[in-house]
């Protein structure tokens, strides 16, 4: 008799794991399916008070193609990719619900192993967007104004996103990059060796019109009402004080708090399908121009 009420306990005790675990897959696949990119431009993910089966990508590239093929019900897109994606087939399924912000700044990173002080850059290779580029433009006023002779930096100009692996492949020595990508140039051994977060913008670099816009939340047109609450959510993130999200970084990143202390943080807020509008129009004025 012992032995059948220990099996009975048993197989109640199973029954129950087994009834919990089919109830959370359940609801894991009633979950909305979130992709972001991690790093301190998830600020507002990390902090949101949401349940919901958040995936991180490598790349926001890999994210949007995620979302044309219905792999993902949300997910951030960089701003510069997104007229890119538009043309694709699956796009015209997926609508504009948000906008990540973050203040352009001029940050030069110098490649870790180099001790080069500002006014030891000759003979340096320096990665930059253009000649033009509002960011190259500060940092060479600075540096002047500092008494740093630039006139033997040899310039490399490629995408920003293209600056980081060549600082990592040693093809370049350091690079004049959006404020953004310092904080990740840092986790990667990277010295900030220059900051100017008062850039303004204007070039093609840093076009006024985007207000600063890094990331887009694009959602499913079919998952919108569901998707409602995640936005709620992350807008509900900015009455979070700057140090609590770099708080929720650090505490879900390998990023070190202290590190995201000398940073700006990230914004979230609602947008639509206008700023597809903004953004096509930008290219085209840019193409005007070539």
């Amino acid at each position: 008799m012992v032995a059948k009420r220990v099996l009975t306990v048993a197989l109640a005790l199973s029954l129950s794991l087994v009834l919990t675990a089919c109830a959370a897959d359940e609801a894991r696949n009633g979950a909305l399916k979130i992709g972001h990119g991690g790093g301190t431009l998830s600020a507002a993910v990390y902090a949101a008070e949401y349940e919901a089966d958040i995936q991180q990508f490598q790349s926001s590239s890999d994210i949007g193609y995620a979302l044309l093929a219905g792999a993902l019900d949300a997910g951030f897109l960089e701003t510069d990719k997104l007229t890119a994606f538009s043309v694709l087939a699956g796009f015209e399924r997926l609508t504009v619900a948000g906008v990540i912000t973050y203040p352009y700044g001029a940050v030069v990173v110098l490649r870790k192993g180099l001790d080069n002080r500002l006014q030891e850059l000759g003979g340096l290779t320096i990665a930059a967007r253009s000649p033009d580029c509002a960011l190259l433009q500060a940092f060479t006023t600075d540096a002047q104004r500092l008494n740093a002779d630039l006139s033997q930096v040899n310039y490399s100009y490629m995408a920003f996103d293209a600056m980081l692996p060549a600082l990592e492949a040693g093809s370049v020595d350091a690079a004049v990059i959006k404020g953004h990508y310092a904080v990740t140039a840092q986790g990667e051994g990277h010295a900030v060796l220059y900051q100017n977060w008062e850039v303004a913008a204007g070039d093609e670099c840093c076009p006024p019109i985007i207000d600063q816009a890094v990331l887009a939340l694009l959602v499913r047109r079919d998952k919108s009402e569901q998707a409602k609450a995640f936005i709620d959510a992350l807008i509900a993130t900015g009455s979070l004080t700057p140090d609590e999200l770099r708080r929720a970084v650090a505490d879900n990143t390998a990023i070190r708090f202290e590190t995201l202390q000398n940073h700006p943080v990230p914004e979230f807020s609602a947008a639509d399908d206008g700023l597809m509008l903004i953004l096509r129009e930008h290219d085209h004025e840019g193409d005007d121009h070539e």
